[in-house]
């Protein structure tokens, strides 16, 4: 009973991953698209309000390595692998405590 309790836990956690990477994915495409001369939206500031502090820590990350800004912001990608990585393992560890309940 507990580890199934425990494995659907985790299945949350990674579904919130996975709406947190799409977050990620609107915030740095309306990114992409919009120009400096434009308004910013109210859309575009709470997505990148909630994209931001993980997306922070790999824009410190990069800055302190090269040492400046990059032309290029990567750290979205980063987040990206980030995220998908840890929810994959959560996902194999989900079916590790279904297969001990049968």
């Amino acid at each position: 009973m507990t580890f199934i309790v425990l494995a659907s836990a985790l299945e949350g956690i990674v579904l919130f991953l996975h709406l947190y990477s799409w977050i990620i994915v609107i915030s740095a495409t309306l990114t992409l698209f919009t120009r400096l001369k434009d308004k910013p939206s109210k859309v575009k500031n709470k997505l990148k309000s909630l994209a931001d502090p993980i997306n922070n820590i790999f824009r410190e990350l990069i800055h302190k390595i090269n040492g400046r800004r990059m032309i290029i912001d990567i750290s979205p990608i980063l987040s990206l692998i980030l995220i998908w990585v840890i929810s994959g393992l959560l996902t194999q560890l989900a079916k590790y405590f279904y297969s001990l309940t049968y």
